[in-house]
């Protein structure tokens, strides 16, 4: 496949017609990319300090396999991947990805309001989400004291924490949530609906045109729950680190 050099993010999101996905994961302005055909990569790095590298690709499965295949030479043994789903099968016979399948969601405008939003409260003691995350969420993807996180909102029911949500947006414009939980008591309330339209309408007064998350793509009651706020699905990739066995 011939390769076409991409030197900045602003190559990047060109090539990829500012796609939503890329605009929130191209945190910084310089960026290594890589066009072949209809698939995009791009190798960036987490925005805070000391953050990890990624690759990622949008593109049809086999194009992006083809062009990770190319890639192979400048990509790290364990390099974190995120490849829409579908592209393991098109990479070469001694490669694969360790990978975790989940779904890539936005919102372009202000979620339909949803009673109880006024008991939506920033939060300040970590341990009280902590302990909501073990109970609730134990595979959340973000963590009290994570640098990437900007702030956390909840709903308390008595004075206990029992549902929350995190905002680790990073990029210009586009808000990013995490970490949506509801303690198991809680559950059947819609408080999980109430946090994550609360602080999409914050952001959105902010200054943000997107709001986007990712989610496990087995979580068909979280798949309901955004469906029912209006958010989209268009993506669904495979993450995870690139495995490279010996060649025969």
């Amino acid at each position: 496949m011939a390769l076409t050099m991409l030197g900045s993010a602003a190559e990047v999101l060109v090539a990829t017609g500012h796609d939503p996905f890329a605009r929130g994961s191209l945190r910084r302005p310089t960026a290594r990319g890589w066009l072949g055909g209809p698939a995009v990569g791009w190798m960036g790095t987490d925005a805070h300090p000391g953050g990890e590298t990624y690759f990622s690709a949008l593109g049809p499965p086999a194009e992006v396999g083809a062009l990770v295949a190319d890639l192979l030479g400048e990509l790290p043994p364990g390099q974190r991947m995120t490849l829409p789903r579908g592209t393991v099968a098109h990479l070469p016979a001694w490669v694969s990805v360790d990978a975790t399948e989940w779904d890539f969601r936005w919102l372009g405008a202000p979620p339909p309001h949803q009673p109880g939003e006024d008991l939506v409260e920033d939060l300040r003691d970590d341990e009280e989400v902590r302990r909501l995350l073990v109970a609730g969420s134990p595979t959340a993807s973000a963590l009290p004291g994570d640098p990437a996180v900007r702030r956390w909102v909840g709903i308390r029911d008595r004075g206990e924490l029992v549902a929350c949500a995190a905002d680790t947006s990073a990029a210009t414009g586009v808000g990013h949530l995490s970490s949506i939980a509801v303690h198991p008591e809680a559950r059947g309330r819609r408080l999980g609906s109430v946090v994550t339209a609360a602080l999409s309408r914050r952001l959105f007064a902010q200054g943000c045109d997107l709001v986007t998350l990712g989610m496990y793509a087995t979580n068909t009651h979280g798949r309901a729950m955004y469906d029912g706020l209006g958010f989209a699905d268009q993506h669904r990739f495979s993450s995870g680190p690139l495995l490279v066995r010996g060649r025969w």
